[in-house]
């Protein structure tokens, strides 16, 4: 079960918004995702437990969705298969009804 959340405004220095903005750009993240976490690892005042869970959680996450991209993928490359077969199969229906199709009985 999740937890609910609520929403929290903050005001900052331009100075601070923008190196939120820089390190959301380095790990590819968002100024809101990196404002978040910043602000929980504070909460759990570095307490190593508190931030060894929190890091578990997110690997779980980051391994799910990790499974997600490779099902995904999978499934794209069944799909495409399927795509060209089904493909093949009309090309040579199409030459079998337009009589261009060569039998293979020679």
């Amino acid at each position: 079960m999740t937890d609910t959340t609520c929403p929290v405004s903050i005001r900052l220095a331009n100075e601070d918004i923008e190196r939120l903005s820089e390190r959301a750009r380095r790990i590819s993240g968002t100024k809101t995702g990196v404002a978040r976490e910043l602000i929980r690892s504070g909460l759990s005042d570095g307490d190593p437990f508190e931030q060894a869970n929190r890091l578990l959680n997110i690997e779980r996450k980051l391994a799910i969705v990790t499974q997600d991209i490779q099902s995904a993928n999978s499934s794209h490359s069944e799909l495409r298969a399927t795509v060209t077969r089904i493909e093949k199969m009309f090309e040579q229906l199409l030459l079998a009804l337009s009589g261009q199709l060569k039998s293979e009985k020679n």
